[in-house]
């Protein structure tokens, strides 16, 4: 029994009942790869007008005994894998024939870039390599669309490589493939397991072949955020998220601690509960008082309306009474951060020491609940009181008894507004009036949580009229754009109080260049400048010369660094003394100055 010619023969009734293939494939051919071909027409009457290509085949025949799995690994050597990779690829077909000569027929599309994939699955030195092979359909139009894929993947070319930028301009991405895809689930493309061919076009209209896998998530997959709302233990989580994990589970994110997971098993809806403790004190506060709320009652508020949970809460229900002591704890940081004004969005707890926490807790008795607290050895002072990066700063006075002390927030609405303070060992003759946020060092400024810069007016409005006020009151200004630039996180806060305050002082002083510089370094950094703006600061420049002469220099330079100028910025540095300009370098308008011409970006 000749198994080659019966596997060919067997092929070739398949592909010539196809209307729109012609085979060409020889029995017993002895050329290197192929056994011949098969022409793809685009009409019914296979004319040479509609001729669309050729698909190379290679056809073996083998003895088999047994029953037919539906798909079948068949070895084929490293030679002859590249050998069909630099003939754009074959359509391999493998026909395992009984002792009674009955052929079961299997293909493999090995197109360039699914060889390239089994190349590189395989070590270097392996001479032969498995390759799956799926049962042939005995359908025509399905064997059409068989071939018609592996005529579109001739157009792929692994020698030539691929510049992922092309994906920045990329239009739109088509999959090719000769059977219909469920695009229901999520679907991973890959070479060994699905024929396919994927195509990306480019904006310009260009097509270009893509080789690798292919994952494709439908939209009720991928994550998205709703308008629902869940609720539970009195906090609601708006527009929470949601996405499916298969066709029975959904999973739905209130945030980064607290998920839920909805499977439904027929009629029944079984609920899950996780929780990951954030690091983040006000998100922990909120996931902690939603899971005592949805053990407590079993169930949670959905956009308002009651839905029990079915008594599914997974593990979180075991840990009860931790998570009420936890919260105990959490609330009176609460109180404590409300007392002071902290925001507590500021604070990860994940970053503060128990001996911080340890501070807490005496600083809550202290201010929350009024106890003054005992030290033999204490002293009436200033100090900081830090936990991770952040820290409060506190007043020490004594006690209504002895050895007992109370704190005091010197920005806190029933603290006094006004200090004296005095440069030359607290001399009484020396002193004048300041506020406390003229006595914080400039290294402690952007750490400070409870400085209640919204009412920062409030405490320089009655020392408006001291000498010293307004240049205090400036070099706050300072501080807090200085401030600004080192903590991006209180960026905002930092510059809407400089903002206010600068604005203050115009109203007292009037539209001097020193605190309209100000007032634009702020706008440079917030809003940005406007072309009004910017011509006020070139007349600015312009006029800096004649109208302020003891402070040209600095004007000019703060003007052009404003102006983005890099050439005149670079000229004026070179024009101004070093103690001078050591002076500007710790200004903060030192912090916009453009690169300097020539210089390389990072």
């Amino acid at each position: 029994m000749d198994v080659e010619a019966l596997a060919v023969a067997k092929i070739q009734a398949m592909v010539a009942r196809c209307p729109h293939l012609k085979p060409f494939i020889a029995s017993n051919d002895k050329t290197p790869f192929t056994d011949g071909h098969i022409d793809v027409y685009s009409g019914l009457g296979q004319r040479k007008a509609d001729w669309r290509g050729r698909v190379s085949v290679q056809v073996k025949g083998r003895s088999h005994a047994g029953k037919q799995p539906a798909q079948a690994s068949f070895g084929i050597s490293r030679i002859d894998l590249l050998g069909f990779q630099r003939d754009s690829g074959v359509l391999y077909f493998y026909v395992a024939v009984d002792k009674r000569g009955r052929c079961k027929p299997y293909y493999a599309l090995l197109s360039p870039f699914t060889i390239e994939h089994f190349l590189n699955s395989a070590p270097a030195t392996q001479a032969s390599i498995s390759v799956a092979f799926k049962r042939l359909p005995n359908q025509p139009v399905e064997i059409e669309r068989i071939v018609a894929l592996a005529l579109k993947t001739r157009d792929q070319r692994t020698s030539v490589g691929f510049d992922s930028d092309v994906f920045e301009r990329m239009r739109s991405l088509t999959v090719h493939s000769a059977i219909d895809l469920d695009l229901r689930a999520p679907l991973r493309l890959t070479p060994d397991e699905l024929d396919y061919a994927l195509e990306l076009t480019t904006e310009g209209g260009l097509t270009l072949p893509l080789g690798g896998e292919l994952h494709i998530y439908p939209q009720t997959y991928m994550e998205q955020v709703t308008d629902i709302a869940i609720g539970a233990g009195g906090v609601t989580f708006e527009r929470v998220s949601t996405r499916r994990i298969d066709e029975e589970t959904v999973e739905v994110r209130l945030g980064p601690a607290v998920t839920l997971t909805m499977r439904e098993n027929g009629t029944q809806r079984i609920w899950n509960v996780g929780y990951t403790a954030p690091g983040n004190f006000v998100e922990r506060l909120k996931a902690t008082r939603f899971l005592i709320g949805l053990i407590e009652t079993q169930g949670v508020e959905i956009d308002g309306a009651p839905s029990p949970l079915g008594g599914a809460t997974g593990d979180v229900a075991g840990h009860l009474d931790e998570l009420r002591g936890h919260l105990s704890s959490l609330g009176e940081l609460e109180e404590l951060f409300d007392h002071l004004g902290v925001d507590g969005a500021l604070i990860d707890l994940d970053e503060v020491s128990a001996e911080a926490f340890t501070w807490l807790k005496a600083l809550h008795r202290a201010f929350v609940r009024g106890e003054e607290l005992r030290n033999d050895s204490g002293d009436t002072a200033r100090g900081l009181v830090h936990f991770g990066p952040w820290a409060v700063m506190l007043m020490t006075v004594r006690g209504s008894e002895p050895d007992t002390w109370r704190y005091i927030d010197p920005f806190g609405p029933a603290a006094p507004h006004v200090f004296r303070w005095s440069a030359e060992d607290d001399d009484a003759a020396n002193a004048f009036p300041v506020t406390a946020y003229d006595i914080v060092e400039q290294e402690h400024l952007p750490t400070i949580l409870n400085l209640r810069l919204d009412r920062i007016l409030d405490a320089y409005e009655p020392i408006a009229d001291s000498d010293r006020t307004m240049g205090l009151a400036n070099q706050r200004v300072l501080a807090l754009v200085l401030a600004a630039d080192s903590k991006e996180v209180r960026k905002e806060e930092f510059l809407r109080a400089a903002s206010a305050l600068n604005e203050w002082i115009i109203e007292h002083e009037g539209e001097t260049p020193v605190h309209l510089i100000n007032r634009w370094q702020i706008l440079h950094r917030t809003t940005g400048l406007s072309p009004e703006q910017l011509n006020a600061i070139r007349d600015m420049e312009r006029r800096a010369g004649r109208e302020n002469p003891a402070m040209a220099e600095e004007i000019e330079l703060s003007c052009a660094i404003l102006l983005g100028d890099a050439e005149d910025v670079a000229y004026l540095l070179g024009e101004i003394a070093e103690d001078k300009l050591a002076t500007i370098r710790t200004w903060p308008i030192w912090n916009l100055r453009p690169a300097e011409p020539g210089a390389l970006e990072a």
